[in-house]
């Protein structure tokens, strides 16, 4: 197709940002099968030398003429708590439609927002199923007894390049935060697609946890007093279990200094 020395094909559904990023990464390695909504993103992307399929899940779809040739998938569709449940199970019907019958890799990039805000550190199995988000538990739930080999990443906040915590304009409290650089994002799942990793829940979240107000100081350059009444506060999602079955070391361990 384009990279003669690829080490096989690999399919993204969903282009936004973070799934640029993983293209763009992968690309070195393996020839790109990616998906977009619209023609005018399509004509950008095939500049990139990707294979680009225009589809948009919130109508019916056929099966995607690619899908015998991908040896792995990533979903990277967004899928929201705000979002009513109907419409959620709507597009996911019509992704499965669209993967019917795909038996090899499978990752599912989901979100910690799955998990409730609790004053606790929080691993993948500190809660049950009944406890998690409904709307982004019945997702995952929904895919995972479609495809058992599902792999399901529970990402924190992205962050990395443009998007930087301190141009959000965020307020300067001393909650702890759960981000993840998009570079660690994409080396753990290269990495996980060479070891052929298969039905694998992981937190994907940076292992240090600054206050925001931490952050906002750092990244413009001033000083931020912390008032002597507030202690840190917020969850902390733990990305350890990634990290030892791995053997993962995060190359941006501290969000503080992201770029």
């Amino acid at each position: 197709m384009k990279n003669i020395y690829s080490n096989g094909n690999i399919g993204i559904i969903g282009c936004g940002w973070l799934g640029l990023h993983l293209s763009k990464h992968l690309s070195a390695s393996y020839n790109i099968y990616t998906t977009t909504r619209s023609e005018a993103k399509k004509t950008q992307l095939s500049t990139q030398d990707f294979e680009v399929t225009v589809v948009d899940f919130s109508a019916r779809v056929g099966e995607w003429v690619h899908i015998a040739r991908l040896d792995s998938i990533i979903i990277t569709v967004p899928f929201a708590k705000r979002e009513s449940p109907e419409v959620l199970l709507q597009r996911f019907e019509n992704i499965h439609l669209f993967l019917k019958g795909y038996y090899k890799q499978l990752f599912l990039l989901s979100s910690i927002g799955i998990y409730p805000e609790i004053e606790a550190e929080i691993t993948e199995n500190t809660f049950t199923d009944e406890e998690l988000q409904p709307n982004l538990i019945q997702v995952e739930r929904y895919l995972k007894k479609l495809f058992p080999q599902l792999n399901i990443l529970r990402l924190g906040g992205l962050m990395g390049q443009n998007r930087i915590f301190s141009n959000f304009k965020p307020q300067p409290t001393e909650q702890r935060v759960n981000h993840v650089h998009y570079e660690d994002i994409c080396l753990i799942v290269e990495q996980m697609i060479s070891k052929n990793c298969m039905a694998k829940c992981y937190n994907v979240v940076a292992p240090e946890h600054p206050t925001k107000r931490e952050i906002i100081s750092y990244q413009k350059g001033i000083t931020i007093p912390h008032m002597t009444d507030e202690k840190p506060f917020g969850k902390v999602v733990l990305s350890d279990l990634l990290q030892l079955e791995l053997n993962y070391e995060f190359k941006n361990p501290d969000p503080i200094r992201f770029k």
